[in-house]
């Protein structure tokens, strides 16, 4: 079957790019709007590609001259290296700096308190545990106070009760760690509660016994550390959704980013940025997706347990929910990326704006459910809005033909349509992330119902039985699901 010719100009949704095609089929009379001329195309008054061709100064061109990249000089790439570490670290340090100072409040009080209640003169271990336990990062801490608390009890009564057996010294520490390291592992697989065993044995083992540094007193430093730790964890923890709200906007960022690289691929028609797009992706969106379930976690615990949480349960729910259909989607971009590289190279490189476009609408919603989530009343109205107008764009017919109106070949054909059905999946899954169920996204989506006429693939009229089992959304019914402000969990 031989490709098909450009018949009918592509429809164009509202606010996308109205310069995609031109009434008759021809390419568009500004090719500049594109960003760069198509591979495989050639423009209106050109010489066809590898051609020659005389230029006004009468010299002989033989194609396009191909871009020379120098590599960039090692004192810039070395000031950008730095510039990059201090900038990320002062990103650390500004978003860490309330649990820097909660570890060092829970060490002080420790230390105080130990040697209040206890008497202990030196009592360093209250503030060594107080310490570990708040910590750097994000982290669950119920786990982590049971696994501190228990560690150091059996690590205790282990170093005990290898020194009244075998004493102690260089072979008796050996046996000790040795044997405390496996039971650590064999009782439990937190590598904290492991930890704790071994150096408390070790402690036992290595430290005289004196008055003030006996097996019991430090059970109750320890003790006193992780009741000091837990107590300024939950009175001073903040606000949970500060949490949810940062790992999700790394993740979305990461998304935003991934959809103008593959916009900006289709729109030139450069395959390798698509492959960039692609390579990146894989290597860090996992990443994003850990980050924001492990905040989902330490939110939920901080809701649960600390009173300055309780109040925000019900948003801490909404936000944890948003995850669901934002990790499908990321997923769903790795697929994209790949189908849009196999598309590209399906059709020889050839520019493709109003995909650009559709990719671009994209972006807009993943911002707008960034924002959302960054706003003390969670609202994904705008949200919504912008994945209709994406949702709009959805269909063969308006992502397959270049700039030029163009169809592509059988090759690319099937790649676009593949290309297409990830798009409308990606779609539903962002629509399902603001707490729509898949029936209701799906209301999004135009029709895919076609017809086949040789060559040509258009929508088939819609006939009496048709509408039965496919009834279009009116524009009413989507109003209302956009301002629905019912609680997500109801679809969960």
């Amino acid at each position: 079957m031989s490709s098909p010719t450009p018949t009918d100009p592509i429809p164009t949704p509202a606010g996308a790019s109205a310069d995609a095609s031109s009434p008759d089929g021809a390419p568009p009379a500004d090719s500049t709007s594109t960003g760069s001329t198509p591979t495989g195309s050639t423009p209106a008054g050109s010489p066809p590609t590898g051609g020659s061709a005389t230029s006004a100064t009468g010299g002989t061109s033989t194609g396009p001259t191909p871009t020379v990249t120098a590599p960039i000089p090692l004192p810039d790439r070395a000031r950008a290296a730095v510039r990059t570490w201090f900038w990320d670290g002062l990103g650390r340090g500004r978003n860490d700096a309330l649990t820097v100072l909660r570890a060092a409040l829970a060490a002080a009080l420790a230390y105080f308190v130990s040697g209040l209640v206890w008497g202990h003169e030196h009592p360093f271990f209250s503030s060594i545990v107080a310490f570990i336990i708040i910590g750097f990062g994000i982290e669950k801490k119920m786990r982590k106070v049971v696994d501190m608390a228990f560690g150091v009890m059996v690590g205790v009564l282990l170093g005990e009760l290898a020194r009244g057996l075998i004493g102690s010294g260089t072979w008796q520490i050996l046996v000790t760690i040795l044997v405390a390291g496996m039971l650590a592992r064999f009782i439990d697989s937190s590598v904290l509660f492991g930890f704790q065993v071994s150096i408390q044995s070790l402690l036992v083992m290595i430290m005289p016994v004196t008055p003030e540094m006996t097996p019991g007193g430090r059970v109750l430093d320890a003790l006193t550390g992780v009741s000091v730790a837990i107590i300024v964890h939950l009175l001073l923890s903040g606000d949970p959704r500060r949490l949810q709200s940062r790992a999700a906007k790394a993740f979305y960022r990461e998304l935003e980013d991934c959809l103008a690289s593959l916009a900006l691929a289709a729109r030139s028609g450069e395959n390798a940025v698509a492959r960039a797009a692609l390579r990146a992706l894989r290597n860090v969106s996992q990443k994003y997706t850990d980050q924001w379930k492990l905040a989902n976690d330490v939110a939920n615990e901080m809701a649960t347990f600390s009173p300055s949480g309780l109040r925000h349960a019900d948003d801490v729910g909404r936000l944890a929910h948003l995850l669901i259909g934002s990790d499908r989607a990321m997923r769903n971009m790795r697929m994209i990326a790949r189908r849009e590289v196999e598309f590209l190279e399906a059709v020889g490189g050839d520019a493709h704006s109003t995909l650009a476009d559709a990719l671009l609408a994209a972006r807009d919603a993943v911002t707008e459910l960034s924002n959302a989530v960054s706003h003390r009343d969670v609202d994904f109205t705008e949200a919504r809005r912008r994945l209709r107008l994406f949702s709009s764009y959805l269909t063969p017919e308006m992502l397959l033909r270049n700039d030029e109106g163009l169809r592509p070949g059988r090759a690319g054909h099937f790649e676009g349509v593949t290309l297409t059905i990830q798009l409308r999946s990606l779609a539903i899954d962002l629509l399902q992330a603001t707490g729509l169920t898949a029936a209701e996204a799906k209301r999004f989506l135009p029709s895919l119902v076609v017809a086949a006429d040789g060559d040509a693939i258009g929508p088939r009229p819609l006939t009496q039985e048709m509408r039965a089992l496919e009834p279009p959304a009116t524009t009413e019914a989507i109003e209302l699901l956009i301002t629905d402000r019912s609680d997500p969990s109801r679809h969960s």
